[in-house]
Parts: structure tokens; C-alpha cells; sequence
């Protein structure tokens, strides 16, 4: 009788295991025309604005997210924003709970698609989780692309991407490249030199 039982079980087991596959998150996004950026053009990105750094901003700006502007990846990333609970964090618009604002244009380890990578890839200090050995680098992007979709990003020319956000940026921030600090004797520093 035990035989007759297991069987089938099996059987539909089988069945049932072999119509699992292997997940990309749903996307029905294709590879990007350009190509994803390498792991090693990412790593060499210094995390946000750094003191010292000067090279870090023409680095930043030269590697551009592969699926920026791809509605189908934009739903894709939508999708992995919901699925992994980012909502949990940053609410489902976007504009933050515990983890912060993503649609405004304060950010902490800077504004640009690859900082955005490296912090969800890397994760960040105060609870921000690393992504990068869970996902493959075609679902960051297009979380990328998704963040970006929110509006409060910066393009890679530096320029806040909803442009409505231009008069919510931080006074000490105006006129600096991706919130770096602004030198007392600059004339962004608003200081004239004796």
C-alpha cells in the first residue's frame, strides 16, 4: 500500500520541481545595448564625497547605469524594491521610514547611479543590508533604475533629476558637486579672500 502512495507523491513532486527555474526577479528587461560597467570600474569608486578625493566625481560620472530611462527595467526594479522590502525601510514611495529619503536629494554616500549600486550592492552602516552576494548586478541596476524613476538622484552631469528638487538642496550643499564639502575660501562658500 506504501507503494502505491509514495508513487505518485514523488511523481508529483518531480512534475512540480521541474517547472521551477531559475529567478530573475521577473524582468523581462533584456542586457542593456551598452553593457554592464565591471566590478572593477565599481570598487574603484570611492564611497560618497570624500575629503581628499579629487578624481572620485570625473570616476563617478563616467560609469552610467545600463538600464536608466528602460521602462522595462524600471518595473523590474519596482518589482525587487517590493520583493526584497526595501519598502520596509524606505516606504513604498520612496520617502523613507528608518532608511532614508529617496526622492529627495540629500544623500549620504552620494547621488549618482554607481554610488546608489555600491549602497545597495555594499550595503551601509546603520542597517543598510548588502545586496551584492544575493543578487546578480543586472537586478541592482535596475533597483538603480527604479531609485532613479523616483526622481531624487543625481544625473551623472551632477544636476538633481527632478528638477523641482534644485530648491530643496541643503544651503551648505548649493553649487558643490554631489554635496561635496565646500573649501571656507571658495566662492560656493559664499567667503571673499583677503
Amino acid at each position: 500500500m506504501r507503494k502505491k502512495i509514495a508513487l505518485p507523491v514523488v511523481a508529483a513532486l518531480v512534475a512540480a520541481l521541474a517547472g521551477c527555474g531559475h529567478s530573475e526577479g521577473g524582468s523581462t528587461a533584456g542586457p542593456p545595448a551598452s553593457g554592464l560597467p565591471s566590478s572593477d570600474q565599481i570598487a574603484a569608486v570611492p564611497m560618497g564625497p570624500l575629503a581628499g578625493a579629487a578624481d572620485r566625481t570625473a570616476l563617478a560620472q563616467s560609469i552610467r547605469n545600463p538600464y536608466a530611462g528602460n521602462a522595462q527595467a524600471v518595473a523590474a526594479g519596482s518589482r525587487l524594491y517590493i520583493r526584497l522590502n526595501c519598502a520596509g525601510c524606505h516606504a513604498y514611495t520612496g520617502k523613507g521610514n528608518m532608511g532614508p529619503n529617496l526622492t529627495d536629494t540629500y544623500w549620504s554616500y552620494g547621488g549618482l547611479p554607481v554610488d546608489v549600486y555600491k549602497s545597495i550592492a555594499d550595503g551601509r552602516a546603520q542597517g543598510m543590508p548588502a545586496w551584492g552576494a544575493a543578487l546578480p548586478p543586472q537586478d541592482i541596476w535596475k533597483l538603480v533604475a527604479y531609485i532613479q524613476s523616483l526622481g531624487g538622484m543625481y544625473a551623472t552631469d551632477l544636476t538633481p533629476r527632478n528638477p523641482q528638487e534644485k530648491e530643496r538642496i541643503a544651503p551648505e550643499l548649493r553649487g558643490t558637486p554631489q554635496g561635496a564639502p565646500v573649501a571656507a575660501d571658495s566662492p560656493a562658500a559664499g567667503s571673499s579672500s583677503p
